[in-house]
């Protein structure tokens, strides 16, 4: 099956498309009709008050996955097991979000975003109830397996809404905004979850999430509507008499393989932007759930609050991150800041500080297998945690303006591969750093993060090449 880009579908059949519902009564009654963009439908307020719950979605997915971090000392002492069994329950967690999102994408393309994050909200819930009443590790790993195919529904969901809402001038912004909820979500949950692990034991973050989601579902329940462009245009040609600009330019959705949108990954002009992402995300991963256990023990033997609050500078440096490389992106798209006319130009100033990434990992991996002070270790999470937060808006934003139609699947597929690839090495990850211990193992991350910039880099110059000379793109 072939994928077509929005760039591509230019010169597609409108007769698909919500503006011919109308038939010959569209031609008729022309000045009936007012011209509005489905971009302007809502008010700047509207949208930031849209964008703020929307971020909480993003920030509840983290909190889940994080708040319990700091509580894995006490997880494995109350439950009696191993550290490599305490990650693999982070694996479990991942691969449950890898597995589900394909589904969760095409569902939310398919009947809106809505009903699904509705129901997504409702059975989320009591999986938290069940991880706060595990007798046993293995209890523990299935409630924790479907709790992780939950919240992918909920991030997924809204990241898609984000680029039904948003014109693509401005959607690195806000894409910028999103992350840096979602990765500011650490620092709250690094406070609370070594603060209450300590305290009241590790069920007890479970506890605080299952506050917080409740909250966070009334708020989306009462103030977010229904955003599918598709369902938007046939309801405002429908009920309120009114096309809208982008009427011939979306096609009413299909339901289709939830494995469908595994083929973007095979997108050249896509591919090599989604590993930038995935060796990033295994890095930032692997260093913060390796960081608690390790300096839980000598040289450091820190208690669970102390992680929690040693945790703070890093998720200060994603959040950031993320603000800056959302500005940048969507700055050089703007004239006076453009370089080139391709879309891959807003990626540009994140895989700049990208470069980050593995000089951080090998300043981390390498000081805490010496054992040196702790500052040193926060300085590589610092670095590698901001390059990792700055290049997220930007290559986002790309995907979805080349699939706006399919914002929800793109955005699927990367999650997909994302979490997949870090389930899979944080699960080998202790075995792994008993063979070659800390340093290599982050060495070697840091070798494949540097690849990746190098390859997207080398294709976004070549592209900028070509559009200044279109007589050797004609020639190719």
């Amino acid at each position: 099956m072939t994928l077509v880009s929005n760039q591509e579908q230019g010169n597609t059949d409108v007769a698909s498309s919500p503006a011919s519902i109308l038939g010959k009564e569209v031609q008729k009654d022309p000045e009936e009709k007012k011209m509005l963009s489905i971009y302007d439908i809502h008010t700047k307020s509207k949208k930031n008050l849209l964008l703020a719950i929307l971020s909480l979605l993003g920030a509840l997915s983290t909190f889940d996955e994080v708040v319990y971090v700091p509580a894995l000392p006490a997880l494995i002492r109350d439950l009696n097991i191993t550290k490599t069994l305490a990650l693999i329950s982070v694996s479990l967690y991942l691969f449950g979000i890898s597995l589900s999102s394909l589904v969760w994408g095409m569902l939310l393309d398919y009947y809106g975003r809505k009903w699904a994050t509705t129901f997504g909200f409702i059975a989320f819930i009591p999986t938290l109830v069940g991880c706060y009443f595990s007798p046993n590790i293995c209890v523990f790993f299935i409630f924790r397996a479907l709790q992780g195919c939950l919240v992918s529904l909920i991030l997924v969901a809204g990241q898609g809404t984000i680029a039904d809402i948003y014109h693509p001038s401005e959607r690195g912004t806000a894409y910028g905004i999103f992350f840096a909820s979602y990765f500011a979500a650490v620092f709250l949950a690094s406070i609370v979850g070594g603060q209450l692990a300590e305290h009241y034991g590790w069920r007890s973050t479970f506890l605080s999430v299952t506050i917080i989601s409740v909250v966070v579902f009334i708020s989306y329940v009462l103030v977010v509507p229904e955003t599918h462009q598709y369902q938007v245009i046939c309801m405002y040609q429908n009920q309120r008499n009114i096309t809208l600009l982008e009427s011939d330019q979306v096609s009413p959705p299909k339901l289709t393989n939830p494995c469908l949108p595994l083929l973007y990954l095979g997108d050249c002009t896509v591919i090599p932007y989604v590993f930038v992402l995935v060796c990033g995300f295994i890095t930032l991963n692997c260093g913060y759930m390796l960081f608690s256990p390790d300096v839980s023990k000598p040289p450091y033997s820190y208690r669970e609050s102390t992680i929690g609050i040693l945790l703070l500078p890093h998720s200060i440096a994603i959040l950031s991150g993320s603000v800056i490389g959302g500005k940048l992106s969507d700055l050089v798209t703007k004239k006076s800041f453009q370089l080139s006319t391709i879309p891959e130009e807003r990626i540009v100033p994140g895989l700049i500080l990208f470069v980050l990434v593995p000089i951080g990992s090998i300043i981390y991996g390498w000081s805490i297998q010496s054992g040196v002070h702790v500052s040193v270790l926060i300085l590589g999470q610092i670095l590698y945690a901001f390059g990792q937060g700055a290049s997220r808006p930007g290559i986002l934003a790309y995907y979805t303006i080349k699939y706006q139609e399919h914002a929800a699947s793109i955005n699927s597929a990367n999650n997909f591969l994302q979490q997949l690839t870090t389930s899979i090495v944080i699960a080998l990850a202790e075995k792994i750093v008993l063979v070659i211990d800390n340093g290599w193992f982050f060495t070697v991350l840091a070798v494949c993060n540097l690849l990746a910039t190098i390859v997207a880099a080398i294709i976004i110059y070549r592209k900028v090449r070509l559009s200044a000379n279109p007589e050797k793109k004609t020639l190719l």
